[in-house]
This record gives structure tokens, C-alpha cells and sequence, in this order.
């Protein structure tokens, strides 16, 4: 802060120089001190008062100086200013801008200290099996982080600058082996096969970086292996296996903590309970127990994973910070017109769902609210397990024992009788009657979550598990969703889908129409050709394919 102030003081007299906002020379406060006598003014007295108008100086409604306006200001709202004060908010941009991309101080370091694992010998490729071998030391390496955290103040700075370190350097390394294997594939240096070989294998090893980096980190990938589009389909496939193979914690450590929650010995909880556990998740696992003719699925959840969030989601925020920096079609970036997003207000939204998540008290809540919302006969092939709130407090939680087959597992869902069209069906149904009709939905559908079975009557049915995630949204942002749906899919009119985009705050109202309905239409007109001819989704083309038929579009749209 010293060593800023040095160089912004200077610097900010010469730019306010330029807008008549500051001169300290001609301050008339200069003229007269304490006691009203000019000349007894000390060097000191000056120097006082000129601190003093510098702190009262008004620019744009608030009390502004250079190091507080590239703070305060989006990129856009200084260069809507940029002509009252040319120099001065030139200056601002700048330092906007370099304080943005130097967001995270350790990054540099950790740059170049990726920088020699990056070009020094490989290491051998480990599959994902061979990498679970080593569960125990990962999970010892997260409970260690969450120990120094827990132990106040300079325990927390000192996990915050190990897990800086660590964070980065795996964000460095990824971020430099994608940029070259993108430029050796776009300067024909490679093949689409070598390139998508290539793309496998950085999969595997961003999701074993992740698996490292612990439950937070853990969740993200899950997060994004859903996202088919916007990731790219080699990483998506390494990143499945983070839905349901993480590494479990021991089953007597799972013991200790149901004790010490629940009060009582295990003995007297449950008739019998399984210390292997059934399936482990970012989050915590499940063991099966039972008491008389109940089965019992159990949910534990892992240590220390509130100090974890409170270290790992300031890195994240930076990460959110830095990808606004270096996307300059983000909210308040300098290409920013028709958009309402920014990665720092999607991190903002994720860090209030985790923190939901870790209580187990809120999921029984949401767990009866979604089981209510489809208790009727229109939908009796959806199934909740029921939650028992006697037996749930923050951190262990008891519901029915539901086992299924994964949604996702087409071989296992036929050879039990099932057809896979109608389950995708059922599935589409009731996201549908989620996000459309109840306005109270399931943020996490990973395939780890939902599953399937043949119900007593011969039809399939579609569980659902895990209900720490949810979130909801009222009547008119319900209402803008249906209209977009049937201007995508029925009407196929740009304006009636820009309206319902407008409405749900997706498309800022006063951007240039014309322009945003003109590309719209492009593409509704190829989504209904895709959706008549049961074509190719762009995600299932080459990236040749994706080149060729991209250069096609903007030739069309005359770009």
C-alpha cells in the first residue's frame, strides 16, 4: 500500500492537472493555515492540506483518486467518462486493467515455477485408477489444509498462501499446455485426431489436479463435466469420473463423526451399519445401515469442509476476477454491449449454493419440498427417498435406501427391461415441470445423482438423490422461460425469443435489436433444421467441421 501510494501521488496530480479538478498550486486552502497567517504555513501544514483536498476531491458523484476509481469503476463507466477527464481516466483504464491481470499476486511465481515441470521431462501417465490408489494421501493432504485453517487467524493466512501456491500452479500449467496444443492444432502442426489425443490426455490430468486440490475443486469439475456446452467432449469425458469415483474416508472415521453428531453409540443408532461406504463424492458418502425392516442410506460429510470453502473460494473469486480480465466480452468489459454476465457474479451465485449444500438440515427441507411438488399420480415414475429429520443434523444425514441403475448407463438400463427414449423422456418431463411450472429445481443433475428403476408395476422410474443444491426463481422469470422455449421450438420467432431473453435479464433492454435478431435467427433456423433432420449437434462435429461450417455462418451474416 506504501510502496502504491509513492507512485499514485505523483501521478495523480498530473492527471487531474488535465480537467481543472486538482491543482494544488492555486488551491486557495494553500493560501491560509490554522491560524490564518500564509506565511507562517509550514511545509508540513501544506502538504496536510493538499492530502486533505486530494481525499475531498469529487469526480463522477464520489470521492475519487486513481487508485480508488480503477477499483470502483467498470471498464465501461470509465470510458463513458473518458471525456471529461482524458488523461486522468486514460490512467485509470490502465491501472484497471493491470490491477485485473495481476489479480493474483502469487501467479507469477507459480508461472515460472510451472514453467520448468512444463518443459522439463514428462512424467509418466497414470490412469484414473491407478491415481485413486493414492485416496488416502490426497484426502490427508485436504484434512491438513482444513486443520491450519481452523486454527484462527495466521493459521488461515498461512492454508491461504499454501493453497495460492498450489491453485496456481496447477491453473498456470493448464492454462499454457491448452494455449500450445490449440496453436499447434490451428497452425495445421496437427491432426484433429492427435489434437483430440492430445486433449484426452490434459482431461486426465486437470481432473487428477482437481481430485488433489480437494471437495471444493471437486464439485467445480463436476459442475463443468455437465457442461457439454461449453467444454470441450475430451475433457468432459475424464471429468465423469469425478460424478461418483472420489476417494472414500475411512469407515471408522465415518463412525466417529455419526457418534459424536447424533449423540449416541452406533450400536443403539442402527442394528447394523456398513463401514465401507456404498458410494464416495466430493462432498462426503454414503454407508447403508439398517434398523428392523428399514434400510438406511447415511450421508457423512467429509471434515473441515467449511474452513476448506473459506480458503478455496477466495482463490476461486481471483480465478473469477482474472477470467473477467482476459474476457473482454464479460459484463463491464470493454467489448460488453448486449450481455448481462460476468464470472465474478456466476462465482458469487456457486459460493451461496456450496455454502447451502454443506447443510444437511436445509437438504432434508428441500429433499420433502421436491418429493411434495411430484407427489401426484401424473408423476408416479419420479422417486424421492424419504429423509428422516430425527436423525439429521449438519453434517450426517438419514434418508431411505434407494439403489438404482445410473442414468447414463445405457447397456445396464436395457438388460433391465427399460427403454432408454422413454427414460430420456421422463427426464425431460420433469426438468420442465421443475424450472416451468414448480420455479423450485435441482442445480446438480449430475449422472451421480439421478437414477433409474423398474418400478412394481413394470415402468420405469427415474430417482433422484442428493438435494443439498437447489435453487428457485419466481412467476415472471417462469414466464420469460416458457415463452423462450416456444419461440425456440415452436414459433421459431427471433423476436418473440429475444423478448422472453429480455425478460429473464439475459439480454440487456436497448441493445441493438437488429443486430442480436439477425444472428438469433440464424440460429433458430439451424436448430430446426438440426431438430426435422436429426442431424449433427455442433458438439458432435470435428473441429474442422466447426471451422468450416463457422467461416459458413459469417459469410452468411456478413461479417
Amino acid at each position: 500500500k506504501e510502496i502504491e501510494k509513492v507512485f499514485l501521488t505523483a501521478l495523480e496530480d498530473i492527471a487531474f492537472s488535465d480537467a481543472a479538478l486538482f491543482n494544488p498550486q492555486s488551491n486557495s486552502a494553500l493560501s491560509t493555515s490554522g491560524a490564518g497567517d500564509s506565511s507562517t504555513t509550514s511545509e508540513e501544514d501544506k502538504k496536510r492540506l493538499v492530502e486533505e483536498h486530494r481525499r475531498e476531491l469529487v469526480i463522477a458523484g464520489a470521492n475519487s483518486t486513481l487508485a480508488e476509481s480503477s477499483r470502483r469503476l467498470r471498464t465501461a463507466e470509465i470510458l463513458r467518462n473518458i471525456n471529461v477527464a482524458p488523461f486522468y481516466y486514460s490512467i485509470t483504464l490502465l491501472l484497471r486493467w493491470l490491477r485485473k491481470v495481476s489479480a493474483p499476486p502469487l501467479a507469477i511465481l507459480t508461472f515460472l515455477k510451472e514453467l520448468g515441470r512444463f518443459f522439463g521431462p514428462a512424467r509418466k501417465t497414470q490412469t484414473y485408477e491407478e491415481f485413486m490408489e493414492n485416496g488416502e494421501s490426497m484426502q490427508n493432504g485436504w484434512k491438513r489444509t482444513g486443520e491450519i485453517a481452523a486454527k484462527g487467524k495466521w493459521g488461515r493466512k498461512w492454508a491461504i498462501l499454501r493453497r495460492s501456491l498450489e491453485i496456481w500452479a496447477y491453473f498456470s500449467s493448464f492454462y499454457i499446455k491448452e494455449k500450445r496444443m490449440n496453436n499447434m492444432f490451428e497452425k495445421g502442426r496437427w491432426s484433429a485426431e492427435k489434437f483430440s489425443e492430445e486433449r484426452s490426455k490434459l482431461g486426465a490430468e486437470v481432473t487428477q489436479n482437481l481430485l488433489k486440490l480437494g471437495p471444493t475443486f471437486i464439485k467445480v469439475g463436476q459442475i463443468f463435466s455437465t457442461r457439454i456446452d461449453i467444454v470441450p467432449k475430451e475433457y468432459i469425458e475424464q471429468l465423469k469420473n469425478l460424478q461418483d469415483k472420489v476417494p472414500p474416508f475411512a469407515g471408522d472415521l465415518a463412525v466417529e463423526i455419526i457418534e459424536r453428531e447424533l449423540g449416541k453409540p452406533i450400536e443403539e443408532l442402527f442394528d447394523t451399519f456398513n463401514r465401507t461406504s456404498l458410494a464416495a463424492a466430493s462432498l462426503g458418502q454414503v454407508h447403508v445401515a439398517t434398523k428392523g425392516d428399514k434400510t438406511f442410506a447415511v450421508k457423512i460429510q467429509r471434515q473441515y469442509l467449511r474452513e476448506l470453502f473459506d480458503v478455496d473460494l477466495g482463490q476461486l473469486r481471483q480465478l473469477a476476477v482474472f477470467a473477467d480480465a482476459v474476457d473482454l466480452t464479460a459484463e463491464g468489459g470493454l467489448m460488453d454491449r448486449n450481455t448481462q454476465r460476468d464470472w465474478v457474479s456466476v462465482f458469487e451465485e456457486s459460493k451461496r449454493l456450496l455454502y447451502e449444500e454443506i447443510d444437511y438440515k436445509n437438504e432434508v427441507q428441500n429433499a420433502m419440498r421436491f418429493r411434495k411438488n411430484f407427489d401426484t399420480p401424473q408423476w408416479r415414475h419420479i422417486k424421492v427417498p424419504l429423509t428422516y429429520p430425527e436423525f439429521t443434523t449438519d453434517k450426517v444425514m438419514v434418508m431411505e435406501y434407494c439403489p438404482g441403475i445410473k442414468i447414463t448407463d445405457r447397456e445396464k438400463i436395457i438388460e433391465a427391461g427399460m427403454d432408454p427414449a422413454d427414460l430420456a423422456t421422463k427426464s425431460a418431463e420433469t426438468f420442465l415441470e421443475q424450472l416451468c411450472r414448480h420455479g423450485f429445481f435441482h442445480c446438480d443433475p449430475h449422472p451421480g445423482n439421478v437414477a433409474c428403476e423398474k418400478g412394481p408395476n413394470g415402468e420405469s422410474r427415474i430417482i433422484f438423490y442428493d438435494f443439498g443444491m437447489m435453487d428457485s426463481f419466481g412467476p415472471t422469470e417462469r414466464k420469460g422461460l416458457v415463452d423462450l422455449f416456444f419461440a425456440l421450438y415452436y414459433d421459431a420467432d427471433v423476436k418473440d425469443a429475444c423478448n422472453a431473453m429480455e425478460r429473464l435479464g439475459m439480454l440487456k433492454q436497448g441493445v441493438d435489436r437488429v443486430a442480436v435478431e439477425k444472428v438469433g435467427q440464424d440460429f433458430i433456423d439451424r436448430f430446426q433444421d438440426t431438430l426435422k433432420s436429426d442431424g449433427q449437434w455442433d458438439d458432435q462435429l470435428s473441429p474442422e467441421e466447426i471451422k468450416v461450417i463457422r467461416r459458413q455462418r459469417r459469410k452468411d451474416l456478413g461479417e
